[in-house]
């Protein structure tokens, strides 16, 4: 086989090409990461087994809780607000596998966790800004 100028570039372009789509395809993937369970020392607070407890920073944050489909429900919880969903664990035959969160209104989703077993409570605390949203879960044990 010859190699001439014309074939480099073009074997350059498709290489680049695909360079790029595996690196699109990375990507897509760490934006949406699931941290791993944390479980916390502390009980929840009593009276709010299989809650949710959602604390909010200086922004409007965006809670998705979602089943293996991505379908579930979506709660905006305004700025310094605690929040309790009482629909953590699904509602019906829908069960719920991660909660995630984003910033703002429709904000992209920044953070994911796992939704614990029944019986578990998970508590997130939002902090930073907007524009640097950071959120911090720890699934605990019921009250004693």
């Amino acid at each position: 086989m010859k190699f001439t100028a014309k074939r480099i570039v073009v074997s350059g372009a498709v290489a680049g090409v695909a360079v790029v789509a595996a690196g699109a395809t990375v990507i897509a993937t760490a934006a949406d990461p699931v941290s791993p369970e944390v479980v916390s020392a502390v009980p929840a607070e009593a009276g709010h087994e299989n809650e949710g407890k959602y604390t909010t920073g200086d922004y409007v944050l965006d809670v998705h809780e979602l089943d293996d489909d991505g379908e579930g429900l979506t709660t905006a919880i305004g700025p310094h607000t605690s929040y309790y969903s009482k629909t953590l664990h699904g509602t019906g035959n829908r069960q719920h596998t991660v909660v995630k969160f984003s910033a703002g209104v429709d904000g992209p989703v920044f953070f994911a966790f796992p939704v614990p077993a029944p019986g578990r409570v998970v508590d997130c605390v939002a902090s930073g800004t907007e524009a640097a949203p950071q959120v911090r879960c720890e699934t605990r044990l019921p009250a004693g």
